[in-house]
């Protein structure tokens, strides 16, 4: 083994669950250090999380301890740094799956005693970062450093209006988007965190060009909004008409107004995104008693040709991914190839609860099954669901938490799964001690969640 080119012995490595690549390394001081190679370690990994984990304090017990021995006669080599980073990933895990964690609420500290911070309906409550905070209330915005207990560090910015807060988003250069009604706001907020935030943009994204505003006037007469969505550099406005309004945030020019081929008379019921390429988006439409599924194209610009209509009880489930779009139904699941036009699957269930998509697959939910179908390599695979109470089924899906956990409501309550699809069979397992947040927050790195309670306060809470 210890003669293999380390290209052979990744490829081999690739085949192995961790479990048996752990085992493998436990064989001997050779293979240890053979199998623990970064290149082996680092596709199993996170890369962000890793990232942040590597320096990111350790609060929540069972704390992170690096396993060196301190026998530096006897010692082994150390571990790998992408070994470490797995390791570090598991306790994170391990603290969701075990609601081990850090619970505080935001404060503010004045001369007599700590005053919990409230905030209202449609209020600020994001991560700008994995260890910043923002909140708001009516017009004023808090910044809080949340890397251990919640701190506040100042108001870095007045919203332009006192409408609420609809859509809000970190770009990717230390920029933040803010979007209240059609007034769009994007702010500078810097890297490292600035205290005070400057305004670079600021546009209605329904009228035709940019609008200056002074801080302080109050806009009345705004059109009614349905969604707000950032593809790449575009961002798009969607009025509750259907109108699609697309905006270049890197010239702040408009692009093009555009609407869904449709009639007056239609209702905007849904639109999806796709996560992955072609960045297409499905905008679903109720006509009388039928939904309508139409696909924008933003390398046109313009809609498909496809459009597929179904006449369904229920609220319309559908995703969209690589070229494909997926469609829960009554019984069945369809999937076609929008730019084709073609049906590409057709998956029968006897009670269909919805779909999702992680990675690159679709996940179809049914009453106690999850279909997953792979829409790069179009392999299939059902996975039985391990339900305690037989007569228990799944009634509707809420969603996938950090990428990892499947949230499914039941008449009980919400139960958590793990997924973990790199096992052969796949495998979901059921967790009883999952905290499921609700009106919450999560940051990139997954290690802190910022949930908003029934009385307007905010709790930050830590898994790391």
């Amino acid at each position: 083994m210890e003669n293999l080119p380390v290209e052979m012995v990744e490829n081999i490595a690739q085949y192995l669950t961790t479990k048996e690549l752990a085992a493998c390394c436990a064989t001997s001081r050779v293979w240890r250090d053979i199998f623990g190679e970064d290149s082996i370690w680092k596709y199993r990994c996170n890369t962000h999380i890793a990232k942040y984990l590597a320096t990111a304090e350790s609060r929540v017990n069972p704390q992170f301890v690096i396993p060196e021995c301190m026998n530096v006669e006897n010692s082994l080599n150390p571990l790998g740094e992408w070994r470490l980073s797995y390791l570090r990933e598991q306790l994170l895990w391990s603290h969701w799956k075990n609601r081990k964690q850090v619970t505080e609420h935001l404060t503010l500290i004045d001369q007599s005693e700590p005053e919990k911070v409230r905030v209202g309906d449609n209020a600020l409550c994001h991560f700008v970062t994995d260890n910043y905070l923002i909140t708001s209330n009516e017009k004023r915005v808090m910044l809080w450093d949340v890397r251990n207990c919640p701190v506040y560090v100042s108001d870095p910015f007045k919203l332009l209006s006192s409408n609420g807060v609809d859509f809000c988003l970190a770009l990717s250069n230390d920029k933040i988007l803010i979007v209240q009604k059609t007034l769009v706001q994007i702010y500078y907020c810097g890297s490292p965190m600035n205290s005070n935030w400057s305004l670079e943009q600021n546009f209605l994204f329904d009228r035709s060009e940019l609008i200056s505003l002074s801080k302080t006037e109050e806009m009345v007469n705004f059109p009614l909004t349905f969604s707000n969505l950032v593809i790449g550099n575009y961002f798009v406005g969607i009025l509750s008409s259907g109108e699609m309004h697309i905006w270049d945030l890197a010239s702040g020019t408009k692009m093009k107004k555009v609407s869904y081929p449709g009639s007056m008379n239609d209702e905007i019921i849904k639109v999806v995104s796709s996560m992955t390429p072609p960045t297409d988006i499905v905008v679903v439409i109720q006509r009388n008693s039928m939904y309508h599924f139409f696909v924008f194209c933003f390398a046109s610009l313009d809609f498909y040709p496809f459009t597929t209509s179904h006449d369904n009880q229920r609220f319309p489930s559908c995703a969209i991914q690589n070229g494909l779009l997926a469609i829960s139904l009554n019984g069945h699941f369809k999937v076609f190839d929008y730019r084709t036009s073609q049906l590409a699957l057709v998956v029968p269930a006897e009670y269909s609860v919805g779909v999702l998509t992680l990675d690159s697959s679709f996940l179809f939910i049914s009453k106690n099954t999850v279909h997953v179908f792979n829409t790069i390599t179009a392999s299939f695979e059902s996975v039985l669901l391990a339900l305690i109470d037989p007569f228990e089924d799944i009634n509707s899906i809420t969603d996938i938490t950090c990428n990892k956990f499947l949230i499914t409501s039941h008449f009980s309550g919400e139960i958590a799964w793990e997924l973990d699809f790199k096992l052969s069979p796949m495998k979901m397992t059921n967790l009883w001690n999952f905290n499921v947040c609700y009106n919450c927050t999560i940051n990139k790195a997954c290690t802190k969640v910022a949930e908003k309670l029934w009385d307007g306060s905010v709790e930050v809470i830590s898994y790391w």
